[in-house]
């Protein structure tokens, strides 16, 4: 028993001391991560009050969204299409052209298209959404903010705790979603893929509060190598959604190569210093030239 305590206290020493380590990933943001990883049963976390704390899911509520509208019938993945109908947004003007345009469930994902998830949730219907969102167990389900908005600064809060518990219960196909929805989704997510590994998440960013002072940018999703997967829910704050850049993923991307559980990206090479120029040549003044002295004019005869 005394050898099983000694263990467990020097698994818990080096889960905070990693979870020290993984901090400096942050870079002086404030935010806070989750790392799960499936082959241990270990969490690694930074910030964990903030982990526990119920946010705002923004965007990355269009994953459940998705899903829920695919498994439900309400869109079928080979007739997903809507018609962008900028009279329906007259503030469109403003929007990036990415959202300005006809959508399918993949490209409003990839892109995290507010109108068209409103449109979704209009064809599902209150009773409906409820339902599904109590069934998955996904945040606090309260949609009573407005179909159109719930998730996006509203009353849709989240855990990043709970956004993990999400993303493995999806993946692992504990939703009752089928396959066909399950793998649809996995390729609609794919953020970053290379020979050793592949990223998947869903990103969001939003006004913490109606007062827009402050902002969050969120990113879930999960990490696979064959035979592996480590989970994650990250979130930062920011004076303003553009401040977010690709920190999000360098974050996560950042995680888990000190981590090891990806291979970390290569060290940049300082191209070497040119030469020093050699200094040119001193050019000796010229000698100052002394002017002869004139010839004594020659005297006349007597």
């Amino acid at each position: 028993m005394t050898r099983i305590l000694i263990v467990f206290a020097a698994l818990l020493v080096a889960v905070s001391s990693d979870a020290a380590m993984l901090s400096g990933q942050f870079k002086g943001r404030y935010g806070a991560l989750e790392i799960y990883d499936a082959q241990s049963k270990l969490s690694f976390r930074v910030n964990t009050p903030r982990l526990a704390e119920r946010l705002t899911p923004c965007q990355t509520y269009l994953w459940p969204h998705m899903a829920i509208a695919l498994g439900t019938g309400v869109i079928k993945d080979s007739d997903s299409r809507i018609a962008f109908d900028s009279a329906k947004h007259p503030n469109a003007v403003s929007w990036p052209e990415a959202w300005r345009r006809d959508q399918t469930f993949d490209s409003a994902l990839k892109d995290a298209v507010p109108w068209y998830a409103s449109e979704l949730s209009t064809r599902m219907g209150s009773a409906r959404l409820t339902q599904n969102l109590k069934r998955i167990k996904y945040g606090n389900g309260d949609i009573s903010c407005g179909l159109d908005k719930f998730w996006d600064t509203s009353s849709m809060k989240i855990t990043s705790l709970e956004q993990v518990d999400f993303v493995r219960n999806f993946r692992d196909g504990k939703l009752g979603f089928n396959a066909r929805v399950t793998q649809l989704l996995k390729d609609a997510l794919v953020l970053e893929r290379t020979p050793e590994y592949t990223i998947y998440g869903m990103a969001g960013s939003c006004a913490h509060d109606a007062t827009a002072t402050k902002y969050i940018g969120w990113l879930v999703g999960y990490v696979e190598r064959p035979g592996k997967v480590w989970y994650y829910a990250m979130n930062i704050d920011a004076k303003a959604i553009a401040d977010f850049g690709t920190a999000r993923l360098d974050i996560v991307r950042g995680a888990m190569a000190e981590m090891g559980f990806i291979p970390a990206p290569p060290a940049l090479v300082e191209p070497p210093a040119a030469p020093a120029a050699e200094p040119a040549p001193a050019v000796a003044a010229p000698a100052a030239t002394v002017p002869p002295k004139p010839l004594p004019k020659p005297k006349k005869p007597r």
